[in-house]
């Protein structure tokens, strides 16, 4: 089909790309290829890679697809070589230098960019070059919380039958139910809240959850944001300046037990007699980032975790050291937190993060009374 006269060059060439990669196997629907189009007019040409990344795949399979489409489009534009000489010197072994025509193993081997490569890394490895390029990919991860329903009801077209506007409007024509009324649930965004431990055995992950903090403030649901070590501390306003190193710094000097020892279990407490049955955490989906590695009392920690699994809509543990391959959960505190968790993961890098995102955006569906717990890793 041919492309509509009045579409300027560079979005038919966007569009072209997201054609590209359906025809390589990765499935993409209008919502994220307008999201592509609108991060694409943002963002200086050297980082389209970027934009389209972050934008359009939802699952870590399509990444190798990803690659081989975006080079193998645009390769075919005469008018891309500078970006994409730009590219390559940005980010030294990235896309283009994925596909070999000549070679199909040097191209299954240069599938991993330096991107992938900084996504699976820890960020304990991370050196602060690094950490500021990963810092950049955290600011563009949206997450997508479901809406809950409450128990308000509001005209709609379809669904339940309105008995009571129903016979309301049937006793006005003469008691005959001519025409049926129908309500629908109203839906409001779910609560979503992070509990960080910036204790000093997390001190390697605590600034990259602060900054995965900060850009998850910016989306459309309501969210709480603390921190805790041997205390909490509530950063939700803090955290909810459009700088990121600004927020950080006023977090850092906010926060009084910062690289501190680690008392998970009174902190919790505090959190739940504070904002607990009356407040924001009731129907509430709660992340909680620490490795576990509780100093004080692991049954007070059991006892806050059952209070908390009682009130919250879902309970979402991340533990850096779970991205170890030989790690299990023997730490005390870790072992009192597991039978209240409902899904257990590691959060180490941005990888783990980006699947953070998507469990957040399926997080919508019944809850099991046995609360069965989820690996992401």
């Amino acid at each position: 089909m041919a492309e509509p006269s009045g579409v300027p060059e560079p979005a038919r060439d966007l569009v072209g790309f997201v054609a590209e990669l359906r025809r390589h196997g990765v499935h993409v629907g209008q919502g994220r290829t307008i999201e592509f189009c609108r991060a694409a007019t943002l963002v200086e040409p050297r980082d389209l890679y970027w934009s389209g990344r972050l934008t359009l795949i939802g699952r870590a399979e399509d990444l190798p697809r990803y690659d081989k489409a975006f080079v193998t489009y645009f390769a075919r534009l005469p008018e891309q070589a500078e970006s994409r000489n730009e590219q390559e010197e940005a980010y030294p072994g990235g896309p283009s230098d994925l596909v070999s025509g000549e070679d199909d193993s040097a191209e299954e081997e240069g599938l991993a960019s330096e991107v992938e490569l900084l996504a699976h890394k820890d960020f304990a490895e991370l050196s602060e070059a690094e950490l500021a390029k990963v810092a950049a990919l955290i600011e563009r991860l949206r997450l997508r919380v479901p809406p809950r329903r409450v128990r308000r009801w509001r005209r709609a077209p379809s669904g339940p039958i309105d008995l009571r506007r129903t016979v309301r409007r049937a006793l006005r024509q003469g008691g005959e139910a001519v025409e049926l009324r129908r309500r629908r649930r109203v839906r409001k965004p779910r609560r979503l809240i992070l509990l960080l431990d910036v204790s000093h055995s997390m001190r390697d992950y605590a600034r990259s959850l602060l900054v995965f903090a900060h850009s998850a403030l910016r989306g459309r649901h309501p969210m709480e944001v603390f921190c805790f070590g041997t205390r909490l501390t509530r950063l939700t306003r803090v955290l909810s300046t459009s700088s990121v190193e600004t927020a950080l710094a006023a977090a850092a000097d906010r926060v009084l037990d910062w690289d501190g020892g680690t008392r998970i279990g009174p902190s919790l407490k505090t959190f739940l007699d504070t904002f607990g049955r009356a407040g924001p955490a009731r129907g509430a989906i709660v992340v909680l980032c620490s490795d576990g590695l509780e100093q004080g009392d692991p049954a007070v920690l059991g006892t806050q975790m059952e209070r908390l699994s009682k009130l919250a809509y879902r309970i979402i543990w991340l533990n850096p050291l779970k991205g170890g391959l030989d790690y299990q959960p023997l730490a005390r505190g870790m072992r009192a937190a597991l039978p209240h968790i409902d899904v257990f993961s590691s959060g180490h890098n941005f990888a783990s993060l980006e699947h953070l995102a998507e469990v957040l955006s399926e997080a919508g569906g019944s809850r099991s009374g046995d609360r069965p717990r989820r690996n992401l890793d």
